[in-house]
């Protein structure tokens, strides 16, 4: 992500060099291929600040720190490698998890954010597919648990 963050960065610094040397912001947006907007914004914030860095976001802080996602990743991980029978873990056990541990209420959408955040993949059983396999088909509805029909959430391998 930080390379990401210097190619913004070295993109901008581009954009005000195009504009010191007496181009348009037209013609820099042509040469860069990017819109003509963008360019104007950067060469308005530069004259005004001097500075070419992003701004802080607004908004409150996350009460969910690094360090407490990991801890709750750790403890899902956990919980899922207890499960014998069982393919995964559901959003709505997640969300009564994190309420338990951070006295919070998310939206299963949230959740769903934080938990492919963490490093979980949502597997979602299928009624059909052009190209099944019956017995495949079976043999996972088996071990599925047949009528499971809610969103499960398990380890990326």
């Amino acid at each position: 992500m930080k390379s990401e963050k210097s190619a913004k960065i070295k993109e901008r610094e581009l954009i005000i060099k195009l504009s010191n040397e007496g181009k348009t912001c037209r013609e820099i947006a042509s040469i860069l291929d990017i819109s003509k907007s963008i360019v104007s914004f950067w060469v308005i914030r530069y004259k005004e600040t001097g500075d070419l860095k992003d701004k802080p976001r607004s908004g409150q802080p996350t009460q969910l720190t690094k360090e407490r996602l990991t801890s709750i990743s750790k403890e899902l991980k956990k919980r899922l490698q207890e499960q014998n029978g069982r393919a995964g873990i559901s959003t709505k056990e997640v969300v009564k998890i994190l309420e338990e541990e951070t006295d919070k209420t998310y939206t299963p959408r949230h959740v769903q954010r934080l938990l492919h955040k963490m490093g979980f993949s949502l597997i979602t059983p299928r009624v059909s597919h052009i190209k099944r396999n019956k017995e495949a088909q079976d043999k996972f509805r088996e071990d599925f648990k047949k009528s499971f029909k809610r969103n499960m959430w398990v380890i990326r391998s």
